[in-house]
């Protein structure tokens, strides 16, 4: 123990004298155990932690066989129901937007429509009150109660006990609070945040149309908790047998209708395999940065080795072993690895505390609830510690290696001066190659970012503001609702600084998008059998695709005339067109929609992008609103005036229509984009920051190896000064070898990214490694960086005085 204290405060002696090692050392493993930490806290919070309910691994999703389809209709999840004899309790769930009014104030928010067993299959407990029940949902208007959840109880209501009992109108019908969530639960999906739960059996109050009874309209999702002792081959052959048997009992609706089970959290397979993905390249890119960290300590500490070789043969000259010198190199690293490891553990810490508390600016309750696990840090902190001391062996054969004799004698290590590539050169260039992995993945997901946001939309977004309503929230039924939508475009119409305006129920690229099926003008039989596709369904008003900047390819626009007394027409794109009639030539052509109905296409405008920004082409249809009323409404209005003026006048023309009608979302088309881009711009900021991460240590590598071999060369290079050696042979003999290296794991580098190429695509869509702006991007960031790095030690080199120098020599 005596000896083990000697050796810390002898440790803690050479870090004093030599700060710029010591703080480089601690830089890099900071970097390393940092991305490290906040890569897997992301990944524990998405993928591994249950959810915060008890006997968490018994509560799964249910959803169709086929992979990334996770919507029922409601009466598949009742069928499921009440034909099981695995589940306790099956329960379907929507999210939805509503009219929050209380305190006289009416504010937009999300929630949960919920079927009566959602709280069974979760078993949470209220945090006030009680939760909703299977008598609240028995039938329609069986209980106007609703449950808030424990973030709007404190936002909305100040934490107020006496909220329960009280009434609240939710889209202007009145319902009393009969509880609120514990504090640590946000829903079934991990990255939303709703505020309020009420019965779904209640749905028409909400909305117009009733789908509790439509087996076509698969619009809810679902979750089950499995009985005690079930195994899960159980549970699929009793899924696969009783959809054979709702198939038998509707073949017309549920033709080759399959179920399964997946991980509840993030909407089944739609957000949860790509969420596996992504999360396992951030990992990947994570141990890169940890290599690469572990490679540049390895080479500081060879280098910090070497630079000792004199002192150490002078020690070894007077007695001491070779196995106390390293046991005291193993101090001083255990000293370095601690403070390293606090260093990366706070600054992961931060990245992940900021991450949790980040909300996106987008009319969407996203949240992600990522605060660090105190396990994973003293997990962390554990690995830093062995990193250190594994990694201070490097110079390990130094040591072992050194004649002491020969080392007082010259100074040097001569083992070690007379190979032609010492090991912490190796060292170095892999590092450079790992870092330059993570810069090339970082210009991919920025090259990725830059496509999706001048990729051509079938719209333009630029110069249009967009304001959303529900004008059931306000309590409008048809005529009503039709008089208020015309009074609204006909006055924002007439206002100065707008070129177009119009509405549609709602917009492409939105959450609440619709699809129909679409049968040839031939069928007789309305089944999945003999469907030709589906498309994405909008109900416009005239003039909608002048305001939306869509081309119109061929016929006309929707009309007034075209109403509910006149035969049904719709404007399809042409990837309809050419789907369903193998030409561009539809107008004038006939096809059926699900219910037999024979509608005429009237005209066809360019495809677009309509439910995700990586979807391959695909068929939209646009009817209109005249023939399908909808009490949902997306103005659009095309303006050449300041936006933010035009959205702050357009949101004073539908107050002064009627103040009672709430505006859901306002502001520029481009801004309500935002969660379609969300994926992209996520990837691009934790990509961006691995990279960030490569460059530092790079940096810190090639700076610190260049200025130690300027340090060892200074007396050979005064002399060669002093023979009259030119600037460029001097620095040329300095750093030539720093500059192999350099482009040995540049080169290195780009043939790694580039084989990585198919697996960073597929983190982020429309880019490429192999894209000649991505590689020369990263050439000339990595080559700036290497100059950056090394300036300090060529001006060292190019300074020399030989006299000076050679004096003190």
């Amino acid at each position: 123990m005596l000896n083990l204290l000697q050796d810390l405060r002898f440790a803690f002696r050479q870090m004093r004298r030599s700060p710029g090692f010591v703080v480089t050392a601690v830089v890099t493993l900071a970097l390393g155990i940092g991305a490290n930490v906040a890569a897997f806290g992301l990944l524990q919070a998405l993928l591994f932690r249950p959810l915060a309910v008890p006997d968490a691994k018994m509560v799964m999703s249910l959803q169709r066989g086929q992979p990334g389809i996770i919507n029922l209709s409601y009466p598949e999840v009742r069928d499921v129901q009440e034909r099981n004899t695995v589940f306790s309790a099956v329960a379907a769930d929507r999210v939805m937007d509503f009219g929050l009014e209380a305190e006289g104030t009416t504010r937009p928010v999300f929630g949960y429509e919920v079927s009566g067993q959602y709280f069974e299959v979760l078993g949470i407990q209220p945090h006030l009150g009680r939760l909703l029940q299977r008598s609240d949902d028995a039938h329609p208007g069986a209980a106007q109660v609703a449950v808030l959840s424990w973030a709007a109880w404190q936002s909305y209501f100040g934490g107020n006990s006496g909220i329960i009992g009280k009434t609240v109108r939710i889209d202007k019908h009145p319902y009393t609070i009969i509880g609120v969530t514990p504090a640590n639960f946000y829903g079934t999906e991990k990255f939303l945040q709703p505020d309020l739960f009420v019965p779904m059996a209640n749905e028409t109050q909400f909305e117009l149309s009733d789908w509790l009874q439509a087996r076509y309209s698969q619009n809810v999702w679902s979750i089950v908790r499995i009985r005690d002792g079930v195994t899960p081959s159980q549970v699929q052959a009793e899924l696969n047998s009783t959809a054979a048997q709702i198939a038998r009992q509707y073949p017309k609706e549920e033709e080759h209708l399959s179920l399964k089970l997946s991980q509840p959290g993030l909407l089944g397979d739609l957000f949860g395999s790509p969420a596996r993905g992504f999360l396992a390249g951030i990992m990947a890119l994570a141990g890169i940065v940890l290599l690469a960290a572990c490679a540049n300590l390895g080479s500081l500490f060879a280098a910090r080795t070497a630079d000792r070789t004199r002192e150490l043969a002078i020690r070894m000259a007077i007695g001491s072993s070779r196995w106390r010198i390293i046991r005291q190199i193993l101090a001083e690293a255990f000293l370095i690895a601690v403070f390293g490891g606090a260093a990366g553990c706070a600054l992961a810490w931060s990245l992940l505390s900021a991450l949790s508390s980040w909300q996106p600016t987008m009319n969407f309750p996203i949240r992600l609830a990522v605060l660090p696990q105190p396990s994973l840090i003293v997990i962390a902190f554990l690995i830093s510690v062995l990193a250190g001391a594994i990694f201070s062996l490097v110079p390990l054969r130094q040591i072992f290696s050194t004649d002491p004799n020969e080392a007082i004698r010259s100074g040097t290590n001569q083992a070690i001066a007379g190979r032609r590539w010492a090991f912490r050169d190796l060292l170095l260039a892999m590092q450079i190659a790992l870092c330059c992995v993570t810069v090339t993945a970082a210009f991919v997901s920025l090259r990725g970012l830059a496509k999706a946001l001048t990729m051509q939309l079938g719209f333009e977004p630029d110069n249009a503001v967009v304001a959303k309503l529900d004008l059931a929230l306000a309590g409008y039924k048809d005529d009503a609702a039709e008089r208020f939508q015309q009074r609204l475009l006909e006055r924002v119409s007439q206002l100065p600084g707008v070129d177009a305006a119009s509405y549609a129920n709602t917009l492409p690229l939105a959450l609440d998008q619709s699809s129909w099926s679409i049968y040839p003008q031939q069928a007789v039989e309305y089944r999945p059998s003999t469907q030709s596709f589906h498309a994405t369904v909008y109900d416009v008003a005239p003039g909608y695709f002048k305001a939306a900047g869509t081309r119109l390819l061929a016929g006309r626009d929707v009309a007034l005339s075209d109403g509910p007394k006149t035969p049904p027409v719709a404007v399809v794109n042409g990837e309809f067109a050419h789907q369903l009639f193998h030409m561009d030539q539809a107008v004038g052509r006939y096809f059926k929609d699900g219910s037999g109905r024979l509608i005429q296409i009237i005209g066809v405008v360019e495809d677009g992008k309509y439910e995700s920004l990586s979807e391959s082409p695909r068929p939209a249809v646009f009817f209109p609103i005249g023939q399908q009323r909808n009490m949902a409404m997306a103005l659009v209005v095309r303006t050449r005036m300041d936006t933010n003026e035009m959205a702050a006048t357009v949101r004073k023309a539908v107050y002064d229509i009627d103040p009672a009608v709430p505006i859901q979302d306002l502001g520029t088309w481009r801004k309500q984009l935002a969660l379609q881009l969300f994926p992209a711009r996520a990837a691009t900021i934790a990509l961006s920051l691995f990279g960030t991460f490569g460059l530092l240590l790079s940096i810190t590598g090639t700076f610190g190896l260049a200025s130690y071999t300027v340090a060892k060369r200074l007396r050979e290079l005064s002399i060669r000064v002093a023979l009259g050696a030119q600037a460029r042979q001097v620095v040329s003999a300095a750093l030539g070898r720093m500059v192999t290296l350099v482009t040995a794991g540049l080169v290195a580098g780009l043939m790694l990214g580039m084989a990585a190429g198919k697996f960073l695509s597929a983190i982020v869509y429309h880019a490429s490694a192999q894209d000649p702006f991505v590689l020369l991007a990263v050439v000339i960031t990595m080559l700036l960086t290497a100059l950056l790095s090394i300036a300090n030690p060529v001006r060292r080199a190019l300074h020399i005085d030989p006299a000076r120098l050679l004096r003190e020599e």
